[in-house]
């Protein structure tokens, strides 16, 4: 297991870069950042976004967000051979989740 978070560290910086150039910022009227900023959304200890004020707009940023970066985790288990709950957990720690 301590292998595991090892490898894991190692690709998050990278992979964070990476997982942030890859959601289509355009496609949203309001950004990630924006949203973080205004108190609209925070991380969770999983390494998803969550709204804490619920608007339509807010929802669909979390949704599109989160699948994406669901996407991406899986990406990254299966390429370390690590359970997609290992890089939820690390991601979570990296993104500052509560």
């Amino acid at each position: 297991m301590k292998k595991e978070a090892g490898i894991v560290r190692r690709v998050a910086g990278v992979v964070a870069l990476t997982l942030a150039l890859s959601l289509p910022a355009v496609a949203y009227t309001l950004s990630v950042g924006e949203a973080k900023r205004t108190g609209l959304v925070e991380e969770n200890d999983r390494g998803y976004l969550q709204a804490r004020k619920k608007t339509s707009e807010v929802n669909k940023l979390v949704s599109r967000t989160n699948a994406a970066r669901k996407a991406k985790y899986r990406e990254i288990a299966k390429q370390l051979n690590v359970s997609l709950d290992v890089v939820e957990r690390d991601f979570g720690k990296k993104l500052g989740g509560r």
